[in-house]
């Protein structure tokens, strides 16, 4: 929860400087981008979150890494969030940044997991009712499950709905299980 919150707290503090400067696309960018090299670099976040290295040598890691790809802003907060020692709290800021630029821009991320690639028709059928049903701005991300069998499941925020093949042999499974054919005198 701690975690969370201040990650949340720093993240606004960001995005309300990106704001005034009118640059919130670039540093949200930027960010998308802070948070990638940081989920495919083992090397890296094992360099930032080793407590005996000094905070000088993450700095100057950050700012080679860095430097010659995102705006001075975004530079300027990773650095000072690594001298105050919150270095290990950059992958969570920049989530927490992700949040709040999407509440800003009205966008609702819906996770459709199918067990076949998606074609254009359904996807965009997805996008047309979700837009209708929440009058938000639709990012769909697509994941592929072979083992649903068929049909779909939606997640965005916290609800989902299933309507796939493999809940419904679940579901069978279950009632069956139940051995409510079996006479019982």
């Amino acid at each position: 929860m701690r975690i969370k919150l201040l990650s949340r707290r720093y993240a606004q503090a960001v995005f309300d400087l990106a704001d005034e400067y009118k640059i919130v696309e670039q540093v949200y960018q930027d960010l998308v981008l802070v948070r990638k090299v940081f989920d495919e670099n083992r090397q890296l976040r094992a360099i930032i979150n080793n407590p005996v290295l000094d905070t000088s040598k993450k700095v100057r890691v950050l700012q080679k890494i860095f430097q010659p790809h995102v705006h001075q802003l975004t530079l300027k907060f990773l650095l000072l969030i690594t001298r105050k020692g919150r270095e290990s709290y950059i992958m969570p800021i920049c989530d927490a940044f992700d949040e709040i630029y999407k509440d800003f821009k009205n966008i609702l991320s819906v996770r459709l997991t199918t067990a076949v690639e998606a074609d254009a028709k359904f996807r965009k059928e997805v996008i047309e009712k979700m837009t209708l049903a929440t009058k938000m701005n639709i990012e769909l991300l697509e994941k592929v499950e072979e083992k649903m069998v068929g049909g779909f499941v939606l997640h965005f925020n916290d609800y989902q709905y299933d309507a796939s093949i493999l809940n419904e042999l679940n579901k069978l499974r279950s009632v069956f299980s139940h051995e409510h054919y079996i006479k019982k005198f």
